[in-house]
């Protein structure tokens, strides 16, 4: 099992959901992430346990996952991880909506 990523209601209800079946954000999160310190979010996402980010924070960690997109070569994993971006505009602005990194 993979990090599925969801946008989520106030109650941690799912909203929408990106499932990750073939463990891309898990690799990231394990591989890549960790070593990033000069990101403020993407370090920080748990692969074994849940990540929830905020209004306030989820400008940010577009931003840092725009970036970390531009730098993929592998084509199904930049196209997994624009999902998990148009998930996550979903979420910009949106009062009581979070976004929720489940981790395996």
């Amino acid at each position: 099992m993979g990090i599925d990523v969801a946008l989520v209601d106030e109650s941690h209800v799912p909203v929408q959901e990106v499932f990750d079946p073939r463990q891309v954000l898990t690799a990231f999160a394990v591989y890549e992430w960790p070593n990033r310190s000069a990101t403020v979010s993407l370090q920080f996402i748990d692969p074994w346990g849940d990540t929830v980010f905020n209004q306030a924070q989820i400008p940010v960690l577009l931003a840092e996952l725009k970036h970390f997109d531009g730098e993929q070569t592998d084509r199904d994993a930049r196209k997994h991880l624009q999902k998990v971006i148009r998930l996550v505009e979903l979420a910009v602005g949106q009062v009581h909506k979070y976004i929720k990194f489940i981790g395996d």
